[in-house]
């Protein structure tokens, strides 16, 4: 995992949206806080907001007492439809302040997300350090999307943590078998959850 100092530096993305990235990064915190480490969660961007608020659905299953959302928006659109311009360097110090010994940085949707016509999501992790797991949905489909979001992150050279596989989506026999095609493509770990 990735370090600054002696802490872990996290970034949760996603092969998509609605993949459970909220889920996976309230069950990790809850994981860490319970084995006594002091955790933050932070959400860059936050969009849909009042009405979804990451922060506090991890704040509150996890028992963190450090979740924080730095920006939002109302209406629930991609970032670079509600920012003119996304305040990416006031987002990026505030993440680099943060000293807890775990730090779960949550993007908005998936990876390559624009924040404005500018930034796009990548350029978080990239800028402060983070290793990036993604969270995939265990479903047809979902070996093409690792691949994707593995090489995208290799060309921009984004340090990469592994893979959180949802089994909610897990639908037919077959869908057991995805998680080896991809382990034999990719030099990645994978974390199971639902």
């Amino acid at each position: 995992m990735g370090e600054r100092g002696a802490g872990v530096r996290l970034f949760i993305s996603g092969s998509g949206t609605g993949v459970g990235k909220t889920f996976f990064s309230a069950l990790l915190a809850k994981h860490l806080h319970g084995q006594g480490m002091d955790v933050s969660y932070i959400k860059p961007v936050q969009t849909g907001y009042p009405a979804d608020d990451d922060a506090a659905f991890v704040k509150s299953f996890s028992g963190i007492k450090k979740a924080k959302t730095l920006f939002t928006a109302e209406p629930p659109l991609a970032p670079c439809l509600c920012f003119d311009r996304f305040p990416f360097e006031e987002a990026a110090a505030a993440v680099k302040a943060d000293d807890s010994e775990i730090v779960i940085v949550e993007g908005a949707g998936g990876i390559a997300v624009p924040l404005d016509y500018i930034r796009m999501t990548w350029e978080i992790p990239k800028e402060c350090g983070l290793e990036v797991i993604i969270v995939i949905p265990d479903r047809l489909g979902c070996v093409n999307e690792a691949v994707l979001n593995y090489s995208f992150l290799m060309e921009k050279g984004v340090r990469f943590n592994g893979f959180a596989m949802n089994r909610h989506f897990s639908a037919a026999e077959s869908d057991s078998k995805n998680s080896g095609i991809i382990e034999r493509i990719i030099p990645a770990s994978i974390a199971y959850f639902f």
